[in-house]
C-alpha cells in the first residue's frame, strides 16, 4: 500500500478535512444511508456485466479508480468480488483516507492512495500514471462541486478509462420539486432514527431530525438532476447511459466508455 500526496500547497477549506466531522459522518450518517447495500448491488451487477453474450459479456476487474473515497467502502466491495484487482483511491481528506486505510488493511498490496484535490488540473496527471482504469467509481463525492466541475470531472474520468471501461456514480442527486425534498429528508431521517448505534446512545426522532438539519456538510452540496448529469456523460461520449437505481435523492447512474470506433448505445 502507497500513498502520495501533491506536490502544490492544498489551500481548499472544507469541512471534510475536520476530523471531528468525518468521524461523526461514518458512525452516524454513512451507516444510515437508505438501501445502501442495494446501490452497492446495483454497482456490482453493471460492473460485472452480462452472463451471456458478447457485446456486454462478464469480466473481472483488473485496475480500478474509487474518485472521492471516503472510507473505502466502494473499493472494499469490489475488491471483495474482485481480489485480484488494483486500486487507486483518492481523496483530499486526510481523515477519510485514514478511515479508508483502516477498513483495506487486508488489501494493503492491492491500493494505492492519493491525497490529491481532484479539482486541482494537476490531479489528472498524478493519477493517469495508474491509467487506464476498466473501472471507476464514485459514492457521494462529486455532487460537492460546481456543475462546470462536475462536467470536467466526468469528462476527465472518461479521459482515463480503457475501452469498454465502466463508469459508477452512487450519488447525492435534486430533487424535482421541493415537495419531493422534503419527502426525502423525512425517509432519511427515518432511517438515521432506525439505525442508531445503541440504545445508550439512542435519541429522538425529532432529536435525529435537528441534527439531520443543522449538519455542517450539508451547506456543501451543489446538487444536479440525475436527468442533467446523464446527458452530461452522454455528450462527453459514453454509452449505455443511465440511471441503474433511484429513491428520492439517492441515485446509481453511469456509463460505459465505447469499446471501439461507432460503439453506440441501442
Amino acid at each position: 500500500m502507497t500513498t502520495s500526496v501533491p506536490t502544490a500547497e492544498d489551500g481548499k477549506r472544507s469541512v471534510w478535512k475536520d476530523s471531528g466531522l468525518v468521524d461523526s459522518y461514518l458512525r452516524q450518517t454513512r451507516k444510515g444511508v437508505p438501501l445502501a447495500q442495494i446501490q452497492l448491488d446495483v454497482m456490482l451487477r453493471v460492473i460485472a456485466g452480462s452472463k451471456s453474450g458478447t457485446l456486454h459479456r462478464e469480466r473481472p476487474v483488473r485496475n480500478f479508480l474509487d474518485l472521492g473515497c471516503g472510507d473505502g467502502i466502494l473499493a472494499a466491495t469490489i475488491l471483495e468480488k474482485y481480489p485480484d484487482a488494483k486500486g487507486m483511491l483518492v481523496d483530499f481528506s486526510m481523515p477519510m483516507i485514514q478511515a479508508a486505510l483502516r477498513k483495506l488493511k487486508e488489501y494493503s498490496r492491492s491500493v494505492h492512495f492519493s491525497s490529491v484535490d481532484y479539482t486541482d488540473p494537476s490531479w489528472f496527471d498524478i493519477v493517469s500514471t495508474h491509467a487506464p482504469f476498466d473501472v471507476i467509481v464514485s459514492g457521494f463525492s462529486i455532487h460537492h462541486q460546481s456543475h462546470t466541475v462536475k462536467q470536467q470531472v466526468y469528462t476527465d474520468i472518461f479521459d482515463l478509462m480503457e475501452p469498454g471501461g465502466i463508469f459508477m456514480n452512487i450519488e447525492h442527486v435534486s430533487s424535482a420539486t421541493p415537495r419531493i425534498e422534503a419527502l426525502y429528508d423525512e425517509y432519511f431521517i427515518d432511517s438515521l432514527w432506525a439505525n442508531q448505534l445503541t440504545d445508550n446512545d439512542a435519541q429522538t426522532r425529532a432529536q435525529v431530525a435537528a441534527a439531520y438539519h443543522k449538519r455542517e456538510d450539508k451547506q456543501e452540496n451543489i446538487l444536479a438532476s440525475v436527468e442533467l448529469q446523464c446527458e452530461w456523460l452522454r455528450r462527453i461520449g459514453f454509452v449505455d447511459v443511465d440511471c441503474f437505481f433511484k429513491i428520492f435523492e439517492l441515485a446509481v447512474f453511469g456509463g460505459r466508455c465505447p469499446e471501439v470506433s461507432g460503439d453506440e448505445a441501442a
